[in-house]
């Protein structure tokens, strides 16, 4: 299947994820891999400016939901991919290959959309069974917003800070259906949308 024409946008979120070639783990401890990552994201964004709001790293994928105010997805994805593949190469001596083909990604159309990824991606270690909430997972910048750690450049989750309420809210479990929604739209080869930007985008939080 062909590979679905990126539509940029300058003022909607993109959901993005990348996964490990043939669905293997890295081959690094995930804490290695998380600092490699933020090593990565770091000199891509010096690079090619995005506007980051969370990031969950697992041990053989990654999500994460950002802005580009300049259009540039494919640009940030292409360094922060060729580099994090680059020093998990490096520093594990494999030269094996790390990810399994190129990035997904998805326009995130709607404020139910972005609210429903938004949980998706922080929810992804609890439906892994690696945690019971969200806030117990450490390689994720739910973690740094929260202050138990740093991440390498700004962050732009304007949920702002997480209070009894709002983690309420994110660790209530999405159901099945939703998930598939999801998981759908990120293999769907769709090069059209029916928004423009700047319709809803002051709406999204």
């Amino acid at each position: 299947m062909p590979r679905k024409p990126l539509i940029r946008s300058e003022q909607l979120p993109y959901h993005v994820t990348s996964r490990s070639h043939n669905k293997e783990a890295f081959a690094l401890p995930i804490e290695n891999v998380w600092s490699l990552a933020l090593q990565s994201f770091s000199e891509a964004h010096f690079l090619h400016p995005v506007e980051v709001v969370s990031f969950v790293l697992m041990s053989n994928h990654y999500h994460l939901l950002l802005y580009t105010p300049k259009g540039n997805l494919d640009l940030f994805m292409y360094e922060f991919n060729k580099r994090l593949a680059q020093s998990i190469q490096r520093e594990s001596k494999n030269i094996n290959q790390v990810f399994g083909g190129r990035y997904k990604w998805n326009l995130i159309e709607s404020k139910q959309y972005f609210s429903n990824c938004y949980r998706y991606v922080f929810q992804n270690p609890v439906r892994a069974g690696l945690v019971y909430r969200c806030e117990e997972y450490r390689y994720s910048t739910l973690a740094c917003t929260l202050g138990k750690s740093e991440f390498s450049i700004p962050l732009y989750d304007k949920f702002g800070f997480k209070d009894e309420y709002a983690l309420s809210w994110l660790n209530e479990r999405l159901g099945e259906s939703e998930v598939q929604v999801l998981k759908r739209r990120l293999r769907r080869s769709e090069v059209k949308t029916r928004y423009i930007d700047k319709v809803y985008t002051e709406e999204l939080y």
